[in-house]
């Protein structure tokens, strides 16, 4: 699988998907207009990386601020790795978060009660 790269803006993170390491990344603020339109790209490598994944798959989701839409989609796409574990892969689930953000701290919270997937909390320094 090739790289998928999407540049962080001001309104929208940095995206990395890269299915020969089995490690995705979301970093920074999600506030795109159209969640549904950004994410498309990551939710199609997503479908096609759990059909041969990784033996270890890692997901960091660094995020500074995320609005509804993009927490659902996010939701959607972590959906398409909850299957993996039962299967014999390894799915590691990172939730970074700065001490003082209680807002993102609580947002994780909220995101680790809808995903079956074990979700660690990583302060970061």
């Amino acid at each position: 699988m090739d790289i998928l790269k999407i540049e962080k803006r001001i309104d929208s993170p940095m995206v990395l998907a890269d299915g020969q390491s089995g490690y995705f990344e979301v970093n920074g603020k999600s506030l795109p207009e159209d969640a549904v339109e950004f994410y498309k790209p990551l939710e199609k490598y997503a479908q096609e990386y759990v059909k041969s994944p990784k033996q270890k798959t890692t997901i960091n989701l660094k995020l500074e601020y995320l609005n509804t839409s993009s927490s659902k989609k996010l939701l959607d796409i972590i959906g398409f790795f909850e299957a993996l574990p039962s299967q014999g892969y390894e799915v590691e689930l990172n939730w970074y978060h700065r001490d003082e953000d209680q807002d993102m701290i609580d947002e994780g919270i909220e995101f680790a009660h809808m995903t079956s997937l074990k979700v660690n909390f990583i302060l970061e320094q």
